[in-house]
């Protein structure tokens, strides 16, 4: 009878203006590096020329394989029955001129017959959704994407396990699949009762937002003993032809496509989304990072000018009584008893006397100069180190991303782990060494930040005023002019040079001064600014990152934004 026949041989409609469309989009999946989508949108292209496609699904011992060899009408068992449950792989059934059985894998097998509705149809036959066989549901996942029409067999006594209900959730929130509910082995059960299981389905199917479900209430026994007026399969087979395969219904077929490009979008749009909100949280994080350390520039400039206060003035008050006991020193009383006592005891000459001035300089100044630049530099490096440990704390909150199973997102968000985590091993040994600097023996192994305080005998900072004083004419006081002149005339020598060697003594403490403020303020300056540049550079590899990233989001947007145009105007003109 004609209303048996599924298929009407009308295909061309649309047919390579969606090609095209899901060209673009496979080239996009590949852009975006998703291998999964990827190889999603190459099957629905390549199944645009192929069969309808059936995907039947239920749980075991449903009669799943008797439905479809009744529903094909061919005397050819073309799935398997037995007693026991015998569909252990996913079976794909095609048409080919030669009857053969090919494994893809150990949970994929496709069958070839000359079944003449099979030029039309293809069948997909899965084991049960109850059925303990490895990655069985991935396998079939692969081909809901694809399928014309989703078939859920029940058994008509009792159509309520959980997980053939858990797999239609799948079906209908993930892709929007065209599904309708088959009671089979409707033979088996009162009317009455199958009454009651069929407001059953209703309610489930009512429950996931299906409205007015599909349900035909079959036996794959009597139509394959020729009872085709009681099977209940004339009824499935009028739906099928009407609505999905047959004459100008050929558009299902294209709305069936584009209601799976609507789920590949809309993952991919919820992943580009996710993308450009991590990226703005990661550039936001970058301007934190830079207002951090410019702050902490700030900071430790501002600790190295107190510590160059607080050295100065322990300079300045050490010298000031140095410097004061030399003016004494160089009084007439004083100079002309240093002479005479040097006559009989050498250890009371001026020179003696100049050695204890400088051992006084080197016991005195340097001792309480390097304690002032130790208490300073330990507290610069401290800052340096909470400046490190806090920009590892906003790495580590920027180390969680936005939470999201999004298979677009996730490639790209691994990448971004990868660069975060290695930031963080950088910024962890920069904190390290921080940790190490404010050691007891800070100054010894960071010597090169601070000035030399001890060089020759005498300060460094100081060693021209012993330079000037060894030159000077004071140390004519013991030799020749002292015993020429006679004591008083030596004296008088002396004072006359006194104002200018006091006037140097001076000058030369003040350039010591200097020296050291300087010195101190390039070598404390140059550490800070090695610190900064040494972060910054840590950064390197991930602002390289954001900013191809940045390049790339912009232009996958463009892409998808294009692709989604198009698919919009397609879903326009069918309406039409």
């Amino acid at each position: 009878m004609a209303s048996s026949v599924l298929i009407d041989s009308h295909f061309q409609h649309y047919k390579t203006l969606i090609d095209a469309i899901f060209k673009e989009l496979h080239s996009l999946t590949v852009d975006l590096q998703n291998e999964k989508l990827a190889v999603t949108v190459d099957d629905i292209r390549s199944r645009l020329n192929e069969p309808f496609l059936f995907v039947i699904v239920g749980e075991v011992k449903v009669g799943k394989s008797s439905f479809v060899n009744a529903l094909l009408q061919t005397d050819k068992e073309v799935c398997k029955v037995a007693p026991d449950p015998c569909t252990d792989t996913i079976q794909q059934i095609v048409y080919s001129e030669t009857e053969a059985i090919i494994p893809i894998n150990d949970y994929f097998k496709k069958i070839t017959l000359p079944v003449e509705i099979l030029k039309k149809i293809a069948i997909v036959d899965t084991p049960g959704t109850n059925a303990v066989i490895k990655d069985h549901t991935e396998i079939t996942e692969r081909f809901i994407p694809t399928s014309d029409l989703v078939i859920f067999v029940f058994e008509a006594k009792n159509p309520y396990r959980q997980s053939a209900w858990d797999f239609f959730d799948y079906i209908s929130k993930e892709w929007r699949k065209k599904v309708i509910f088959v009671l089979q082995q409707c033979d088996l059960i009162d009317e009455e009762d199958l009454k009651v299981n069929v407001d059953g389905v209703k309610r489930y199917a009512g429950q996931r937002g299906v409205s007015e479900p599909k349900i035909f209430c079959v036996s794959a026994k009597l139509e394959q003993k020729g009872f085709t007026d009681e099977s209940g399969f004339h009824g499935i087979r009028d739906f099928i032809k009407d609505s999905i395969t047959g004459g100008n219904n050929m558009r299902m077929k294209i709305q069936s496509l584009l209601d799976t490009s609507k789920r590949i979008m809309g993952t991919i749009g919820e992943g580009l989304t996710l993308r450009k909100k991590q990226m703005d949280i990661d550039e936001e994080f970058r301007h934190k990072v830079n207002r951090l350390l410019d702050g902490a520039e700030i900071k430790t400039g501002g600790q190295i000018d107190n510590m160059l206060d607080e050295v100065l003035r322990e300079y300045d008050k050490i010298t000031g009584d140095i410097q004061q006991e030399f003016e004494d020193g160089l009084g007439l009383t004083r100079l002309v008893k240093k002479s005479f006592l040097s006559i009989f005891n050498e250890k009371e000459s001026l020179k003696e006397w100049i050695a204890t001035i400088s051992q006084k300089i080197e016991v005195n100044l340097r001792p309480a100069l390097e304690r002032k630049m130790r208490d300073g530099v330990v507290n610069i490096a401290d800052s340096v180190k909470q400046m490190a440990e806090i920009i590892d704390i906003e790495i580590q909150k920027s180390k969680k991303p936005i939470m999201s199973n999004n298979q677009v997102f996730g490639a790209i968000a691994s990448r971004r782990q990868d660069k975060l985590d290695k930031l963080h091993a950088n910024i962890v040994e920069l904190t390290a060494e921080a940790e190490a600097f404010v050691s007891n023996d800070a100054l010894r192994k960071s010597s090169n930040l601070v000035p030399n305080l001890a060089a020759g005998g005498g300060l460094a900072v100081v060693g021209g005023i012993l330079a000037y004083i060894a030159q000077a004419s004071i140390f004519d006081i013991t030799g020749g002019v002292l015993a020429g002149l006679g004591l008083l005339g030596g004296g008088l020598y002396t004072m006359s040079k006194r104002n200018k060697i006091i006037r140097e003594f001076a000058d030369e403490l003040y350039r010591g001064r200097t020296r050291l403020k300087d010195e101190i303020n390039e070598k404390l300056s140059q550490y800070v600014k090695e610190i900064r540049i040494k972060i910054d550079n840590n950064f390197l590899e991930f602002d390289s990152f954001l900013n191809n990233e940045h390049e790339n989001l912009a232009k996958l947007q463009t892409q998808y934004d294009n692709i989604d145009e198009k698919f919009k105007n397609l879903t326009k003109e069918l309406e039409l």
